[in-house]
């Protein structure tokens, strides 16, 4: 017989599908009911699980996590002790693990932990299995997941994201424009009506706004692999659509498409944004909720993947798409109870939660109803099959990565011309 969610006990199996709502489809009240009756029938297993978290205790996340670990213990007994690490548990994680410390989960970005802390985490592809939870997943995630690990899975992805072009549809109806570019040289016709119409265009902070542009560009013209061989070969002076990147890139700048401070320090760049002094930012779909944190702006979001170039070789499949993820110890003592509790995350009803929460888009396929602040990414994500490395892989170098992004910066700020941008990154050979 087919096992439905997870290898559970009974009763925790039932606490379990009401938690996640795994057909997506439940309503919160519904939702709501049977889980006060599951919580009144809760066994007392007295299993406590250890979960170290990227997140803040004030952060959106973080709030849908608590109440989640609060709704599963009511309905299962068994306790989720949450360590709030922020960010830092990127760089916390390893050497606990390798001091003895007991934890039985953490989450961080998916590929991190799939390739970085791979040695630490437990294969979930039975677990996987008896969950039916594929169905559930979004299959260019689980791919690139498997890839790092030899086919394995031994992460769970949830708050993903995409990336793209996030702009101002009223600046854009002011402006008179009436499709979004799909091509570059679109791209230049939109900024143009946009700088007559008295906003800027675009603009971008330092760092990871400089690295998207550019990898951006460059992977139209060469696709991930290529930007992969220029890196770790130093091949900028040998690849010509190295500098036509370049070009193109500056052209923003030198044309005045960009604001006059871009790029500026993060994140006054996409407050700019915000303030409805620009219009454009290429950037993730983390962006509307933080601009929307740092400034108080509602605004009506459009989005369009970054566009095409002449005679490239990458179209929209290719997207910088990821997510957060969680990956359990191996050598926890309770993998499977870990497991059923980030089921109750990854799909369903808190799934869902976390989505509205903090304007981010579902993990679970089944819940089709983004939120507004990103929906306009959602006609296209279907169409993202491949996933970029951050930047396309311009950082996946550690010992050019520092040289690379100050050489973009340098370029950005006008301070090299294309040439010169080419002639510095190629020195490093």
């Amino acid at each position: 017989m087919k096992k439905t969610f997870a290898r559970m006990t009974a009763a925790a199996c039932a606490a379990a599908m009401i938690l996640t709502g795994c057909s997506g489809a439940a309503s919160s009240s519904t939702a709501g009911t049977a889980g006060s009756t599951a919580a009144s029938a809760a066994p007392s297993s007295g299993v406590e699980l250890t979960y170290w978290s990227m997140w803040n205790s004030t952060e959106g996340q973080a709030k849908v996590l608590q109440e989640a670990a609060d709704a599963y213990e009511a309905a299962t007994g068994v306790k989720i002790n949450i360590e709030w690490k922020g960010r830092d548990v990127k760089n916390l994680i390893g050497p606990a693990l390798d001091g003895g410390e007991k934890i039985d989960f953490f989450d961080q970005d998916y590929i991190f932990i799939s390739e970085q802390c791979a040695k630490y985490t437990a294969d979930l592809t039975d677990m996987v299995a008896a969950a039916d939870y594929e169905k559930h997943a979004m299959p260019v995630l689980l791919d690139k997941a498997k890839s790092y690990t030899d086919g394995k899975l031994k992460v769970i992805p949830y708050q993903p994201y995409t990336s793209g072009v996030w702009y101002n549809k009223a600046m854009f109806e002011d402006a008179g424009i009436e499709a979004v570019p799909t091509t570059f040289d679109e791209l230049l016709d939109v900024c143009e009506k946009l700088k007559a119409s008295g906003v800027n265009p675009m603009t971008c902070d330092q760092g990871d706004g400089t690295l998207l542009l550019m990898g951006y560009q460059l992977a139209r013209y060469v696709g991930q692999d290529g930007i992969l061989d220029l890196v770790d070969n130093v091949k900028w002076a040998e690849v010509p659509e190295a500098l036509k990147a370049a070009e193109d890139i500056q052209t923003l700048f030198k044309n005045g498409y960009m604001s006059e401070y871009a790029p500026a320090n993060s994140p006054d760049g996409q407050n700019e944004v915000g303030y409805e002094e620009s219009a454009m930012l290429l950037q993730c779909s983390w962006v509307p909720n933080e601009i929307a944190q740092n400034t108080g702006a509602e605004i009506d979001w459009g989005f369009f993947p970054w566009p095409t170039v002449e005679n490239g070789v990458d179209g929209i499949e290719g997207a910088v798409v990821g997510s957060q993820g969680f990956g359990i110890v191996d050598a926890s003592e309770h993998k499977q109870e870990a497991f059923d509790f980030i089921m109750t995350v990854a799909t369903g009803e808190y799934d869902l939660k976390m989505a509205q929460a903090v304007a981010s888009i579902p993990a679970d396929t089944e819940n089709t109803t983004w939120p507004a602040q990103v929906a306009g990414a959602e006609p296209y994500f279907k169409e993202m099959s491949k996933a970029y490395l951050w930047a396309g892989g311009l950082q996946t170098n550690a010992d050019y990565k520092d040289y690379v992004l100050e050489a973009i910066n340098k370029l950005c700020k006008q301070e090299l011309d294309p040439a010169g941008y080419i002639a510095e990154l190629a020195s490093m050979k």
